[in-house]
């Protein structure tokens, strides 16, 4: 990886956004995860200042994470809040029926979004996006939940990247060691959702990508069909919901 280059894209990039949409600056959600503490420190490097964070546990959330997010907000100098959300959550639970643990999560990743667009015109400040390139095209995440956001500035880095560029920046190791997690439910782990480690499914994503059929011929063939299929059926999550042109059957 070109780190210069890459770092001096990004910081060009949330510059910019922040100078177009003439707003003070950025908000985010900083969950004690590698890719949240990563665009946290982008943020800062970019911005130096007007950078807020929002930390909001439930009684799912691992007391580690929120440390670590406490760590890194004091490191970093960041003005941050923390929101306790368990008592919205358990409002929006109330009024659902036969709620799993994904729908759960689902919940908890809309409350958080609210709070951070609600905040943003608070502070007005864009909302920044947390989600890595294999998240994104896995749709590995909460539609109008953590996937909302006005601008992303790790998009692009699959999540092998993001530990590269976590190391590159001396981020603190306790964010590079521990397992990657959303931390929606207890005990929950990327990694065990999917079924394979982000290492073997970068490898994939990379292949597919580049429809290298020499690396395609060496993948698992459960691999392959995971990500076709994810590939597949969350496509949606990565587009604007699209409007139909009525016009076209007026003429």
């Amino acid at each position: 990886m070109d780190y210069k280059q890459i770092l001096q894209n990004i910081d060009k990039f949330i510059k910019n956004k922040i100078q177009l949409s003439n707003t003070k600056g950025v908000i985010l959600g900083l969950s004690g995860g590698i890719d949240s503490a990563l665009v946290a420190m982008l943020c800062k490097k970019a911005l130096n200042e007007n950078v807020f964070a929002l930390l909001m546990p439930t009684r799912f959330s691992n007391q580690e994470n929120l440390n670590d997010a406490l760590m890194l907000c004091k490191e970093l100098k960041l003005e941050y809040k923390i929101l306790e959300i368990q008592n919205i959550l358990d409002t929006f639970l109330d009024k659902s029926e036969n709620t799993n643990k994904i729908r759960t999560g689902n919940f908890a990743a809309r409350i958080r979004m609210s709070l951070l667009y609600d905040y943003s015109a608070l502070k007005n400040a864009l909302v920044v996006g947390t989600s890595n390139k294999s998240e994104l095209l896995l749709g590995y995440g909460t539609i109008y939940g953590d996937l909302a956001c006005a601008f992303n500035p790790i998009g692009d880095l699959y999540k092998s990247e993001i530990y590269e560029l976590a190391k590159h920046l001396n981020l603190h190791e306790n964010f590079i060691k521990k397992a990657p997690s959303a931390d929606l439910w207890e005990e929950q782990s990327d990694e065990k959702d999917l079924g394979f480690s982000y290492e073997l499914i970068d490898k994939g994503l990379k292949a597919l990508e580049n429809n290298d059929k020499k690396a395609l011929e060496k993948l698992d063939q459960n691999l392959l069909n995971m990500l076709n299929s994810r590939l597949k059926n969350n496509a949606f999550k990565r587009v604007m919901p699209e409007i139909l042109s009525l016009r076209v059957f007026c003429k």
